[in-house]
């Protein structure tokens, strides 16, 4: 039995080694390359596939450097330039230098900076003698002996703030001397190096003016005055060669802003074949304009006219000489094409005013309105901002020039200058009060120099476009006086005018909607 034992235990062993075999041939056969499983051929026709595998490799090989060869001194193939990254990075590689359309820039409004009336003088004009300060005393509160200190404080804060436009729109010279001209001219090349463009008009000051004068000793000497080709060639970087559009009969000029804003740049003053004082607007001069605003029309662009004089009558004091002579035709002409503003000077009164064409229209139906800014020349100094908000809308403001800071900036060590807000509030108060008091007479210096005092306080607000509260000043002492003493006084009937001009702050003005 042993042997029968023996014979069963060697089957099932063989049978055992031979399903381990072949679950060890299926492994192979499922891990080894497709080729070969799919091939079953014999080693011959594998080693022949094999060389063949590789003669081919060799040949392609031989091709690329061919190619390489070739392309040698163009830089890389475009197969090696994508071989450098992977996904996007790779394609980032291969398309950096591609145009890309430039993305458009978002609209910035612009900003104006507009002086009037600088009445510039130069300290070559004067040596501080007799004659000058005769001059200085029967002026209107100019700042005369500080005119070019004023100046370069001013043009400093122009630079600083950076506006897209400098304006002066007329009397930029006392009495349109050819030396004040030349040195003004030369004093404003700083701002354009800056990159602001500086854009100027005449004023009835600037030209043909028999009054052009300097003072040395005791002597007021007339000097030369400029003609309007003089002007010209003196002011033609400032405006005249940047226009757009030039009035050939006149100095009025159109001058692009921006691409939605204009500025039409009006020569009011009269000096062929004379100079006037009154301000009028030509007729050839009004046909150009409409040209201009009638393009402008068709285009979408806001308009913004600037003159030297009113256009409306913005003064019960001043009611002569400062609104132009044909103001009604330019104010139908400018309404006609739906422009809201004008800017002005002039008048040395900070003031703002609204077109009505009859007394007692409705505020809905009220028309144009009118800006005009103060002479920097007199205290407080001050000029005009113009910016123009995100929202569509206009805003005015005013600045007092800081002269003081100027002072302690450049190292000046006059002490005038040094507290020039202090020392000019002084001086137009004791300048005024001066005048008024010596037409008053026999009335004992006490009293005089009380009545002085309030006319001075009433003008200087006036004049600065401040709200004067009228109680307070008929309560004064000096004011008790007038009506006590000189009833009749056309100096008590110019406070009264003042007043009622100033029943709100002429300082500030929001214009919506102008784009």
């Amino acid at each position: 039995m042993k042997w029968k034992t023996r014979i069963i235990s060697a089957l099932i062993h063989a049978a055992v080694l031979l399903a381990c075999l072949g679950v060890l041939f299926v492994l192979v056969r499922l891990t080894e390359p497709e080729d070969n499983r799919r091939g079953g051929g014999t080693g011959q026709e594998t080693t022949r596939e094999t060389e063949n595998r590789e003669t081919e490799a060799e040949t392609a090989a031989e091709k690329e450097t061919e190619s390489s060869g070739e392309e040698e001194n163009e830089g890389e193939s475009q197969e090696e330039h994508f071989s450098k990254g992977y996904g996007y990075a790779g394609w980032e590689t291969v398309l950096e230098d591609l145009w890309t359309p430039p993305q458009e820039e978002p609209y910035v409004p612009p900003t104006v900076v507009l002086a009037t009336d600088l009445h510039y003088q130069s300290h070559q004009a004067d040596d501080g003698g007799q004659a000058f300060r005769t001059f200085v005393d029967t002026c209107d509160g100019k700042v005369v002996e500080y005119l070019p200190e004023l100046l370069e404080a001013f043009l400093d804060e122009v630079i600083e703030k950076e506006p897209d436009a400098l304006v002066l729109s007329g009397d930029i010279t006392m009495n349109g001397e050819a030396l004040n001209h030349q040195e003004l001219s030369q004093r404003l090349e700083r701002v354009q190096d800056a990159g602001i463009q500086v854009l100027v008009i005449p004023g009835n000051h600037d030209i043909n003016n028999t009054n052009a004068a300097v003072y040395l000793g005791a002597e007021k000497t007339q000097v030369p005055s400029v003609t309007g080709p003089e002007f010209l060639e003196l002011y033609h970087d400032y405006g005249y060669d940047q226009a757009f559009s030039r009035d050939e009969t006149s100095l009025s000029y159109a001058y692009a802003l921006d691409e939605k804003n204009w500025l039409l740049m009006l020569d009011s003053a009269q000096y062929d074949p004379v100079n006037r004082v009154e301000g009028r607007i030509r007729d050839t001069t009004l046909e150009w304009m409409e040209g201009i605003l009638k393009e402008a029309e068709e285009k979408g662009i806001f308009v913004l006219p600037i003159a030297h004089h009113n256009l409306l009558s913005q003064s019960r004091m001043y009611t002569t000489q400062c609104t132009m002579e044909n103001h009604l035709q330019v104010i139908d002409l400018l309404e006609k094409y739906g422009c809201p503003l004008f800017l002005s000077g002039h008048l040395h009164v900070q003031r703002i005013h609204q077109y009505r064409s009859e007394p007692g229209i409705p505020q809905e139906k009220e028309g144009i309105r009118e800006i005009v800014t103060d002479a920097l020349s007199i205290p407080p100094c001050q000029y005009g901002l113009l910016e123009w908000k995100e929202d569509g809308s206009l805003e005015y403001s005013t600045s007092a020039v800081n002269v003081s800071a100027w002072a302690v900036k450049t190292g000046n060590e006059n002490p005038d200058l040094l507290n020039f807000e202090d020392w000019s509030y002084r001086y137009i108060r004791e300048l005024i009060s001066s005048q008024i008091a010596s037409s008053i007479r026999n009335l004992g210096e006490e009293i005089t120099w009380s009545m002085a005092g309030t006319y001075a306080s009433v003008y200087m607000d006036y004049y600065a476009g401040r709200a004067i509260d009228k109680e307070a000043v008929r309560s004064a002492r000096g004011y008790r006086w007038w009506q006590r003493n000189l009833p009749d006084s056309p100096m008590l009937r110019e406070m009264e005018a003042m007043m009622a001009d100033s029943d709100r702050d002429n300082n500030y003005l929001l214009l919506p909607g102008v784009l």
